[in-house]
């Protein structure tokens, strides 16, 4: 799968980068510590969000948004968190059994260290980063249906519910959890010092319920501008 390789060479990347740092002349010679001042910016992502289930699952377009900050560390390393507000969801359609359409709003932190390589006068280059990511469900409303004919008492009629949406709150008790965590894999371009492009793929450690084991996925593309 195309995500797949995606993946791959990013790892592969960050891999050969943290092998390979120390060596690497990036813009200018500085101090072994850097003295930058942090950057504050806003960042806006456009995602594909499903879970890790195969059978009758659509993906969704979702979206975050977000604070984000920026210290240099060391030599070509950076430190960013991020805070993001986030909307996701997946369809699950099992025909003859049942529909789930969920949407869910999120708050959300990265703690992201980021490789970059360039020209850093300009500002101007790649980088590939990594980060911990922890979530917090806070809202949504998603609906259940029942595309099952069959009574379960036995009669020739389909049962009351049969192609009724169900509204339910996503985070209601029973339903999803809250609390999810795991991780961040990407690359990006740095166009000078003020915007950022980035791609990304990211993936739950977290059961989404406490009925299954699937966990959440997503890919994102975004831009991040600093003042």
């Amino acid at each position: 799968m195309l995500i797949n390789r995606l993946i791959i060479i990013i790892f592969s990347v960050i891999i050969a980068s943290v092998s390979s740092f120390a060596q690497i002349e990036y813009g200018y010679d500085r101090p072994k510590s850097s003295t930058d001042p942090w950057k504050f910016g806003l960042n806006v992502n456009v995602s594909q969000d499903w879970i890790n289930q195969q059978n009758g699952i659509e993906k969704k377009i979702g979206w975050k948004a977000g604070i984000s900050g920026e210290k240099h560390l060391v030599y070509n390393i950076y430190f960013r968190p991020v805070f993001n507000f986030v909307s996701r969801g997946y369809t699950c359609n099992i025909a003859n059994n049942f529909k789930n359409d969920v949407n869910a709003y999120l708050l959300d932190l990265e703690l992201t260290i980021e490789l970059k390589f360039g020209n850093e006068r300009k500002g101007r280059g790649f980088l590939v980063y990594f980060a911990p990511f922890f979530t917090y469900g806070i809202g949504g409303t998603s609906t259940y249906t029942n595309l099952n004919p069959i009574n379960p008492n036995g009669t020739d009629t389909p049962p009351d519910n049969y192609l009724m949406p169900i509204e339910y709150g996503t985070f209601d008790d029973y339903q999803f959890k809250k609390e999810d965590v795991g991780f961040i894999v990407g690359a990006g371009y740095d166009i000078n010092h003020h915007i950022e492009l980035n791609f990304n793929y990211v993936v739950g450690f977290f059961h989404v319920g406490s009925y299954n084991n699937f966990r959440w996925k997503n890919i994102n593309f975004g831009i991040t501008y600093f003042f």
